[in-house]
Protein backbone atom coordinates (compact mmCIF):
# COMPACT_ATOMS: atom_id res chain seq x y z
CA UNK A 1 0.00 0.00 0.00
CA UNK A 2 1.36 3.39 -1.04
CA UNK A 3 0.35 6.58 0.70
CA UNK A 4 -0.05 9.63 -1.51
CA UNK A 5 2.08 12.73 -1.03
CA UNK A 6 1.16 16.29 -1.86
CA UNK A 7 4.81 17.19 -2.39
CA UNK A 8 5.86 17.37 -6.03
CA UNK A 9 8.92 15.21 -6.63
CA UNK A 10 11.72 16.67 -8.79
CA UNK A 11 12.98 14.94 -11.90
CA UNK A 12 15.96 12.73 -11.16
CA UNK A 13 19.30 13.85 -12.59
CA UNK A 14 20.46 10.25 -13.18
CA UNK A 15 18.25 7.66 -14.81
CA UNK A 16 17.86 4.34 -13.00
CA UNK A 17 16.60 1.06 -14.42
CA UNK A 18 14.31 -0.59 -11.89
CA UNK A 19 12.46 -3.88 -11.64
CA UNK A 20 9.24 -3.89 -9.60
CA UNK A 21 8.27 -7.40 -8.48
CA UNK A 22 4.75 -6.97 -7.11
CA UNK A 23 1.64 -9.14 -7.54
CA UNK A 24 -0.89 -6.44 -6.64
CA UNK A 25 -1.59 -4.92 -10.05
CA UNK A 26 -2.87 -1.60 -8.74
CA UNK A 27 0.20 -1.05 -6.55
CA UNK A 28 2.53 -2.17 -9.34
CA UNK A 29 0.95 0.17 -11.88
CA UNK A 30 1.22 3.07 -9.45
CA UNK A 31 4.92 2.41 -8.77
CA UNK A 32 5.82 1.97 -12.44
CA UNK A 33 4.02 5.19 -13.33
CA UNK A 34 5.50 7.12 -10.39
CA UNK A 35 9.08 6.04 -11.12
CA UNK A 36 8.69 6.87 -14.80
CA UNK A 37 7.31 10.31 -13.98
CA UNK A 38 10.53 11.23 -12.16
CA UNK A 39 12.70 10.04 -15.02
CA UNK A 40 13.44 6.37 -14.39
CA UNK A 41 12.88 3.20 -16.38
CA UNK A 42 10.66 0.73 -14.53
CA UNK A 43 9.77 -2.84 -15.54
CA UNK A 44 7.23 -5.04 -13.79
CA UNK A 45 7.00 -8.72 -12.88
CA UNK A 46 3.80 -10.09 -11.37
CA UNK A 47 5.10 -13.14 -9.49
CA UNK A 48 8.28 -14.52 -7.98
CA UNK A 49 9.22 -16.85 -10.83
CA UNK A 50 8.85 -14.13 -13.46
CA UNK A 51 10.68 -11.67 -11.23
CA UNK A 52 13.60 -14.05 -10.69
CA UNK A 53 13.95 -14.66 -14.44
CA UNK A 54 13.84 -10.94 -15.26
CA UNK A 55 16.24 -9.97 -12.46
CA UNK A 56 18.66 -12.70 -13.48
CA UNK A 57 18.69 -11.76 -17.15
CA UNK A 58 18.29 -7.97 -16.97
CA UNK A 59 20.78 -5.28 -16.03
CA UNK A 60 18.90 -3.44 -13.28
CA UNK A 61 20.20 -0.80 -10.89
CA UNK A 62 17.76 -1.70 -8.08
CA UNK A 63 15.11 -4.35 -7.47
CA UNK A 64 11.94 -3.42 -5.54
CA UNK A 65 10.47 -6.69 -4.31
CA UNK A 66 7.24 -7.42 -2.47
CA UNK A 67 7.82 -10.07 0.16
CA UNK A 68 4.57 -12.04 -0.28
CA UNK A 69 4.45 -13.20 -3.90
CA UNK A 70 2.79 -16.09 -5.75
CA UNK A 71 4.89 -18.97 -7.13
CA UNK A 72 8.02 -17.87 -5.21
CA UNK A 73 8.18 -15.45 -2.27
CA UNK A 74 10.37 -12.36 -2.32
CA UNK A 75 12.98 -13.68 0.13
CA UNK A 76 13.43 -16.80 -1.99
CA UNK A 77 13.93 -14.63 -5.09
CA UNK A 78 16.64 -12.61 -3.36
CA UNK A 79 18.34 -15.66 -1.84
CA UNK A 80 18.48 -17.41 -5.22
CA UNK A 81 19.94 -14.32 -6.90
CA UNK A 82 22.61 -13.99 -4.21
CA UNK A 83 23.54 -17.67 -4.47
CA UNK A 84 24.00 -17.17 -8.22
CA UNK A 85 26.30 -14.21 -7.62
CA UNK A 86 23.77 -11.50 -8.55
CA UNK A 87 24.47 -8.51 -6.28
CA UNK A 88 21.85 -6.08 -7.63
CA UNK A 89 20.61 -4.03 -4.64
CA UNK A 90 17.18 -5.21 -3.48
CA UNK A 91 14.64 -3.27 -1.44
CA UNK A 92 11.94 -5.39 0.19
CA UNK A 93 8.38 -4.10 0.54
CA UNK A 94 6.17 -5.90 3.05
CA UNK A 95 3.14 -5.59 5.28
CA UNK A 96 5.23 -7.61 7.76
CA UNK A 97 6.96 -4.77 9.53
CA UNK A 98 8.05 -6.14 12.89
CA UNK A 99 11.73 -6.05 13.83
CA UNK A 100 12.07 -9.83 13.42
CA UNK A 101 10.53 -9.59 9.93
CA UNK A 102 12.95 -6.86 8.89
CA UNK A 103 15.93 -8.79 10.26
CA UNK A 104 14.85 -11.90 8.36
CA UNK A 105 14.59 -9.90 5.15
CA UNK A 106 18.05 -8.39 5.53
CA UNK A 107 19.60 -11.75 6.41
CA UNK A 108 18.05 -13.23 3.28
CA UNK A 109 20.14 -10.81 1.22
CA UNK A 110 17.93 -7.72 1.05
CA UNK A 111 19.72 -4.37 1.16
CA UNK A 112 16.82 -2.39 2.62
CA UNK A 113 13.36 -3.10 4.02
CA UNK A 114 10.37 -0.76 3.86
CA UNK A 115 7.17 -1.76 5.70
CA UNK A 116 3.75 -1.06 4.17
CA UNK A 117 2.11 1.43 4.08
CA UNK A 118 4.86 3.72 2.87
CA UNK A 119 5.16 7.08 1.13
CA UNK A 120 6.50 6.99 -2.42
CA UNK A 121 8.84 9.88 -1.62
CA UNK A 122 10.58 7.71 1.00
CA UNK A 123 10.72 4.71 -1.33
CA UNK A 124 12.28 6.89 -4.04
CA UNK A 125 14.89 8.25 -1.63
CA UNK A 126 15.84 4.76 -0.44
CA UNK A 127 16.11 3.45 -3.99
CA UNK A 128 18.34 6.36 -4.97
CA UNK A 129 20.64 5.61 -2.01
CA UNK A 130 20.91 1.95 -3.06
CA UNK A 131 21.66 2.96 -6.62
CA UNK A 132 24.46 5.32 -5.52
CA UNK A 133 25.86 2.60 -3.28
CA UNK A 134 26.08 0.33 -6.30
CA UNK A 135 27.98 2.91 -8.34
CA UNK A 136 31.71 3.22 -8.71
CA UNK A 137 34.25 1.21 -10.69
CA UNK A 138 32.99 -1.98 -12.29
CA UNK A 139 33.85 -5.12 -10.40
CA UNK A 140 36.26 -7.65 -11.84
CA UNK A 141 34.52 -10.54 -13.55
CA UNK A 142 37.35 -13.01 -13.00
CA UNK A 143 40.08 -13.62 -10.45
CA UNK A 144 43.34 -15.56 -10.57
CA UNK A 145 45.62 -16.62 -7.70
CA UNK A 146 48.50 -18.82 -8.79
CA UNK A 147 46.98 -21.57 -10.94
CA UNK A 148 43.51 -21.11 -9.40
CA UNK A 149 41.00 -19.25 -11.56
CA UNK A 150 37.42 -18.12 -10.88
CA UNK A 151 35.05 -16.64 -13.46
CA UNK A 152 32.05 -14.84 -11.97
CA UNK A 153 30.04 -14.75 -15.19
CA UNK A 154 30.26 -18.44 -16.09
CA UNK A 155 30.56 -19.59 -12.44
CA UNK A 156 33.58 -21.63 -13.50
CA UNK A 157 36.36 -22.49 -11.07
CA UNK A 158 39.50 -24.32 -12.18
CA UNK A 159 42.92 -25.13 -10.80
CA UNK A 160 45.67 -26.37 -13.05
CA UNK A 161 44.10 -28.45 -15.80
CA UNK A 162 41.02 -29.47 -13.82
CA UNK A 163 37.65 -27.81 -13.27
CA UNK A 164 36.30 -27.72 -9.71
CA UNK A 165 32.67 -28.17 -8.68
CA UNK A 166 31.60 -25.81 -5.88
CA UNK A 167 28.29 -25.35 -4.11
CA UNK A 168 26.80 -21.82 -4.38
CA UNK A 169 27.94 -20.79 -0.89
CA UNK A 170 31.41 -22.21 -1.50
CA UNK A 171 31.59 -20.21 -4.72
CA UNK A 172 30.65 -16.99 -2.90
CA UNK A 173 33.22 -17.74 -0.20
CA UNK A 174 36.00 -18.36 -2.71
CA UNK A 175 34.99 -15.32 -4.75
CA UNK A 176 35.26 -13.08 -1.69
CA UNK A 177 38.61 -14.56 -0.64
CA UNK A 178 40.06 -14.19 -4.15
CA UNK A 179 38.74 -10.65 -4.43
CA UNK A 180 40.84 -9.90 -1.33
CA UNK A 181 43.80 -12.11 -2.26
CA UNK A 182 46.86 -11.45 -0.12
CA UNK A 183 44.76 -9.79 2.59
CA UNK A 184 43.58 -11.18 5.91
CA UNK A 185 39.82 -11.78 5.77
CA UNK A 186 38.22 -11.90 9.20
CA UNK A 187 35.24 -13.98 10.34
CA UNK A 188 33.19 -10.79 10.62
CA UNK A 189 33.96 -9.87 7.02
CA UNK A 190 32.87 -13.31 5.86
CA UNK A 191 29.69 -13.29 7.94
CA UNK A 192 28.65 -9.89 6.58
CA UNK A 193 29.64 -10.37 2.94
CA UNK A 194 29.13 -14.09 2.29
CA UNK A 195 26.36 -14.99 4.75
CA UNK A 196 24.78 -11.52 5.02
CA UNK A 197 24.83 -11.76 8.83
CA UNK A 198 25.47 -8.53 10.71
CA UNK A 199 26.19 -10.40 13.93
CA UNK A 200 28.05 -13.57 14.89
CA UNK A 201 25.55 -16.44 15.28
CA UNK A 202 28.18 -18.37 17.28
CA UNK A 203 28.19 -21.38 14.96
CA UNK A 204 30.97 -23.22 13.16
CA UNK A 205 29.44 -22.54 9.74
CA UNK A 206 32.54 -20.66 8.53
CA UNK A 207 34.94 -23.36 9.72
CA UNK A 208 32.90 -26.06 8.00
CA UNK A 209 32.78 -24.21 4.68
CA UNK A 210 36.46 -23.25 4.83
CA UNK A 211 37.34 -26.91 5.43
CA UNK A 212 35.22 -28.05 2.48
CA UNK A 213 36.61 -25.35 0.23
CA UNK A 214 40.20 -26.14 1.20
CA UNK A 215 39.63 -29.82 0.38
CA UNK A 216 38.38 -28.87 -3.09
CA UNK A 217 40.97 -26.27 -4.10
CA UNK A 218 44.11 -27.53 -2.31
CA UNK A 219 43.81 -31.32 -1.99
CA UNK A 220 46.21 -33.07 -4.35
CA UNK A 221 48.23 -29.94 -5.06
CA UNK A 222 51.77 -29.43 -3.84
CA UNK A 223 51.28 -25.77 -2.95
CA UNK A 224 48.33 -24.77 -0.71
CA UNK A 225 46.59 -21.48 -1.50
CA UNK A 226 44.07 -21.16 1.34
CA UNK A 227 45.69 -20.33 4.68
CA UNK A 228 44.36 -19.91 8.21
CA UNK A 229 45.89 -16.89 9.93
CA UNK A 230 45.73 -17.90 13.57
CA UNK A 231 43.79 -15.42 15.70
CA UNK A 232 42.97 -13.22 12.70
CA UNK A 233 41.08 -15.05 9.96
CA UNK A 234 41.90 -16.47 6.54
CA UNK A 235 43.93 -15.54 3.49
CA UNK A 236 44.22 -16.84 -0.02
CA UNK A 237 47.62 -16.27 -1.59
CA UNK A 238 50.10 -17.84 -3.96
CA UNK A 239 53.06 -19.27 -2.11
CA UNK A 240 54.06 -19.54 1.57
Amino acid sequence: MVTESNTALPQSETEMRLLIIEDDRESADYLVKAFREVGHVADHAGDGEEGLAMADSGDYDVLVIDRMLPKRDGLSVIGTLRDKGNRTPALILSALGQVDDRIKGLRAGGDDYLPKPYAFAELLARVEVLSRRRGGPAEETSYKVGDLELDRLSHRVARGDGELTLQPREFRLLEYLMKHAGQVVTRTMLLENVWDYHFDPQTNVIDVHISRLRAKIDKGFERPLLHTIRGAGYMIRDGG
